[in-house]
């Protein structure tokens, strides 16, 4: 057992007082690791920190872990009620959330001019009060007032005379030159009435259109079931996100340039 002595305050200070001198001598360097520098990744900090080498941290704080991993996360009640109380306990009240008031619009459709209400951040994207006037003022375009927002532009590596609208339509494309399927990029537009429809593809040799898809939403479903309505004689197939990706894990790995 050690003697009683070396629990005194007196030997601890003295010893303390020993032990600091000599780290400030430089003593004992050899018996640690050096620090590397690391920069946190967080892009609202990119400070420089110092750390050991064998230490598995990556942020400078624990205030820019939280900030980089739970952007966009959705907390579970039970988790917020517990934030709640623990912060009524400190004494320390949230700040009250303000209700923004809707944006009052005037639908764009001639035979319309419905006023209607949204909220603030859809008044640059919305038009229309409903998609029946979408589809009845701008839905004899070319492309759908809900057509895919993908990268447009032209693909040198399969035709440099067409203009693909998104990268799912060009990847079919690709797919399409690779198993040696004869194809034709919307030679064929519609006229569906109250506006017009052209199909992504046509594939000569079995009479098919394609149309590629992300999802059908109720502009799509209803331009869908109008074109078979008035086109029963023609064939139409529909590439639902669903098919695509199990197109992608097949041919992606043989095509150099899919998108």
């Amino acid at each position: 057992m050690a003697p009683q002595f070396y629990q005194t305050p007196t030997y601890r200070s003295k010893q303390s007082r020993i032990t600091k001198a000599n780290w400030l001598a430089g003593k004992y360097t050899k018996l640690t690791s050096p620090t590397i520098t690391k920069v946190c990744p967080n892009p609202k900090c990119s400070s420089i920190f110092e750390t050991k080498p064998y230490a598995r941290q990556i942020f400078c704080s624990r205030r820019c872990s939280a900030q980089f991993h739970n952007t966009g996360k959705h907390m579970p009640e039970i988790i917020r009620n517990k934030i709640s109380k623990c912060l009524k306990l400190a004494g320390i009240r949230p700040p009250k959330q303000v209700k923004l008031p809707l944006v009052t619009l005037t639908c764009q459709n001639p035979d319309c001019k419905q006023i209607f209400k949204v909220a603030r951040y859809l008044t640059k994207s919305r038009k229309y009060c409903s998609s029946l006037c979408a589809i009845t003022t701008i839905g004899h375009q070319t492309t759908s007032p809900k057509a895919s927002k993908g990268k447009s532009g032209v693909r040198i590596d399969i035709d440099p005379k067409i203009c693909f609208y998104s990268t799912w339509e060009a990847n079919l494309a690709r797919t399409f030159n690779l198993v040696g399927i004869k194809w034709q990029y919307a030679p064929r537009r519609f006229n569906l009435g109250i506006h017009t429809y052209r199909p992504d593809f046509y594939l000569p040799k079995v009479k098919t259109y394609i149309e590629v898809k992300n999802y059908m939403n109720l502009y799509s479903q209803e331009r869908d079931a109008l074109f078979r309505h008035l086109f029963p004689q023609i064939k139409l197939e529909v590439i639902l996100k669903k098919s695509y990706l199990e197109i992608q894990r097949e041919y992606r790995p043989l095509i150099e340039d899919w998108e």
